[in-house]
Formats: C-alpha cells, structure tokens, sequence
C-alpha cells in the first residue's frame, strides 16, 4: 500500500489546484459577477455558478467555469433564450473578452477572458427537479446535491477519479467519448468514500450493477427492468427516473474495472499521466492488417458541421446501417467502427473476405415436406434446383461478389433516397457531395495520410478488456 499511496501523492501535487491558481479563479467570477450585476439589471434572472469550480472538484490547469442565468419557469422559451443569451454577451464584453453562440439542448453563450473559458447557460429555476423544462434545469440540483453530501475532506478523491479516468481515456459524458461525467465520479465518491475504495469495490463489479444512493427503488430488478441496456445504473439522487451513467458504454464501463485491477496490482503514475504517444509508423499499421488476414474497407467522407453530439451518434448509425447493407448480401463482418477528427469521418470495416463467389446457395425445405416444396420450387423456378443430403437447393448469380461494389451501389444515391434508406440527414449531405469506398491501395493511403487515424487504428487492433 506503501507504493499506490506514494503514487496518488505524486499525482495530487499535480492535480490540486494550488493557491495562486485558486486566487486566479476566484478573481475572475468575482469580474463576472460584477459585470453581471451591471448589464443584467432590470431582468428578474438570478445567477449561480455552476460545474467542477462550483463544487470545487475541478483539476490544477481546467479554464472552464460554468455560470448560470435562472429565469422564471414561467417565461416563455423564447424570451428565456434571447434575454438569457443578450445577458451573457454583454457579461463577455463587459469583461473585455469575446464570446460565441454554442448549443446544447438551446443555445448559450460561449465566453474567452483571462485564458479562461466561461459558459453562460440560461436556465429554469425550476422549484422541483422533477418538472425541469430543458436538461439544464437540472444541474443546479446536481451542484446543490454534491455541495451537501460530499464532505469537503474528500474532494480531492474526486479529483484523483477524473485525473485516472482522463489518464485512461474513459472521462466524459460527450457522445464520442461514452464516458464518465464529473457528476457521476462526485457521485461514485459520495458512495464509496475514497479513491482507492472505488477501485477496490469496483475490481468486481457486473454489468447491470445499480447505485441509489437515496434509496428510491425498493427492488433491484425494477431498476434493471427500467434502464436494461445500460452496464451502469446510477439513479440521479435528484431524479429517480434518470441514469446518471446512461451514456457510459459497455465497452468503457469495463475498461475502467480493467485498469482498477492493474493499478491496485502495480501502481504507476502512467494511469493519470499516460504519454500521449506519437502516431506509429504507417508500416507497423500495415503489418497488424496483413497478420490478421483479413480485407479492410474504408468508407471516407467530410464531416457535417454539427456538434459532435450529432455527429457522433449519426455516424455510428451510418456505421450500423452499412454494416447491415453487407451483412444481407452474405459478407461476413468481423469488425467494424468509426473515427472522425470533425473535419473527416472515415468508416472502418474489417471483413473475413471482401470477395464472394459467384453463385449463391439456398437451403430449402426436406423433399418430403409437400407445402415447403411447392413453395420453394416456385420461388426459385428459374434457377438450377437439385438434392442435397434429402434437402431442396437452389444454385444462382450472386447480385455482388464484391464488396466495395455493394457499398459504392448503396452510397452512390441521391440524398433523399440515402434519408428514405436509413442514412442520418447530416451525413447524406456530405456523402452526396463526395465518398470514398476504398480497399487494398485506397487503405494503405489513408493510414499513410492521417497519424491521427492510425492511433485510432493502433488502439482497435490493441482491444482487450479482461
């Protein structure tokens, strides 16, 4: 135990924010709080501040201060969002720094001052968190709720989880990454108590484990009947109909067991401060596709400008969607998965063989199965039909021996036959504009091109969680 509380040591003295950096942050709301005092006079808006700084479980080096504007649940949506967005410009300006327009669930202001990045949010002040007319209304809650139940001692035990969950990869509860939000590690701690006692507890967890720290719900299985497909239930202590770990994927879920197993076995600063590696060779890339034996297919095109909350869940739908497409026409996928850099998405399936032959076969019926006969003889009537093994078969041309050929088919449409066939809006605009379906060569350029997209290659070839 000597060497992990050595290691976490180590790490806090990195991770704590020290006392200049406090005295810096509290400058600055102390500048935003007077500039809101001055512009938002007249307007029946309070303000609070929200996030990692609010509940002070933000790590030495995060810019990023969360302030809100609280209308009203009786404004309407539209004055909400013009006066709420009116405020917060001219906070930015009133401070000297620039802002831009960003949204969410609506639209809030995005501010630079100081190196430091400010959103200003308008919000409900909803009375009960359980009648929260838009997603934000509800983080003041969360904020309230952690400021009373996690002690101040433990603070930075949240910080140690978000530094080893950043280290792993595996923080965030954006839609690319599929992680662990900060909510969810205060509330992880709030149960556990300490860092180290997380990760001892969690070297055993399951898939389908439930937290309630308010104890709602009587009955487990209630709760894994209410949120089935998700690895992690935690009920949000302020709405009990909501997972605060829904967007945590499986595969996340079980990379962070992973890794508390290997630090709690051989603890190591790399866990939080794991280098950033350098793209590896195109070569060593290459020879990883050669050695597995399979046939790789890249699907490029440019990506939407959305945020990457619609991007990213379109793009895996267009990724299911095609997987689909060659699965109906008998190719088998060993593999497929996504990336995206926000200015190019590239698809990637991996295929036992990207080449079928040309004739097809299809099972049919016992001979002595009088109904089944008739049926099948009728339907494959103008192709060669014989026995095999006391079974109907038939014998005919395969419609694609090739699988990129079935792919360029597909994809080669127009847009709103691309939307009618299951492709995500955003994504047909680009594909109609331009897409790339490529295999041997065509591969080997774009792992040559883009280092980026060969750590993202590296990484699917290195998969292993257990």
């Amino acid at each position: 135990m000597d060497e992990v509380h050595s290691v976490i040591n180590q790490v806090l003295k990195r991770i704590v924010p020290s006392p200049e950096e406090r005295k810096e942050t509290e400058a600055i709301c102390n500048d935003i709080t007077r500039s809101f005092n001055r512009v938002a006079k007249g307007f029946a808006v309070e303000p609070m501040f929200c996030g990692s700084v609010a509940k002070d479980t933000w790590l030495a080096g995060d810019k990023d201060i969360d302030f809100f504007l609280l209308f009203s649940p009786n404004v309407k949506r539209e004055y909400l969002e013009k006066h709420g967005i009116a405020i917060g410009k001219e906070i930015i300006e009133d401070l000297g720094g620039r802002w831009e327009i960003a949204y969410a669930e609506h639209p809030y202001v995005r501010g630079f001052y100081k190196d430091h990045r400010i959103e200003i949010v308008p919000a409900y002040d909803v009375k009960d968190s359980g009648k929260i007319k838009s997603a934000v209304d509800r983080t003041p809650y969360h904020v309230r709720y952690v400021k009373s139940h996690l002690d101040p001692e433990v603070v930075n035990e949240v910080r140690l989880l978000k530094k080893f969950l950043k280290g792993i990869g595996v923080y965030g509860s954006d839609l690319k990454t599929e992680g662990f939000s900060g909510y969810l590690c205060e509330l992880l701690i709030i149960k556990y108590g300490t860092f180290l006692n997380l990760l001892d507890n969690a070297r055993n967890w399951n898939a389908g484990i439930v937290f309630d720290l308010e104890g709602y719900y009587d009955d487990i299985e209630e709760v894994r009947k209410k949120f089935p497909n998700d690895p992690m239930v935690m009920i949000d202590p302020v709405d009990k109909n909501r997972n605060v770990a829904s967007v945590l994927s499986a595969e996340n879920f079980f990379i962070f067991i992973k890794k508390s197993k290997e630090f709690l076995e051989k603890p190591s600063i790399d866990f939080f401060f794991g280098e950033k590696k350098e793209p590896p060779d195109p070569e060593e890339i290459e020879d990883k596709m050669k050695d597995r034996g399979t046939d790789f297919i890249f699907v490029k095109f440019r990506a939407p400008v959305v945020h990457q909350d619609v991007l990213w869940p379109q793009l895996r739908k267009l990724e299911k969607r095609l997987v689909n497409i060659l699965r109906d026409e008998d190719f088998q996928i060993l593999r497929s998965d996504s990336w995206s850099d926000g200015i190019k998405c590239i698809i990637v399936f991996e295929l036992f063989s990207k080449k079928l032959p040309k004739i097809k076969r299809r099972e049919g019926p016992s001979i002595f199965d009088v109904d089944g006969t008739k049926g099948f003889l009728k339907r494959y009537e103008n192709y060669k039909i014989f026995v095999y093994d006391n079974k109907w078969v038939s014998e005919y041309p395969r419609r694609y021996m090739i699988a990129t050929d079935l792919l360029k088919d597909f994809l080669n449409k127009e847009y709103d036959v691309l939307v009618e066939e299951g492709v995500p809006r955003n994504m047909a605009k680009e594909i109609v504009e331009k897409v790339e379906v490529v295999d041997g060569i065509g591969v080997s350029r774009y792992v040559k091109m883009y280092g980026e997209f060969r750590k993202f290659l590296d990484k699917y070839f290195d998969k292993n969680l257990v």
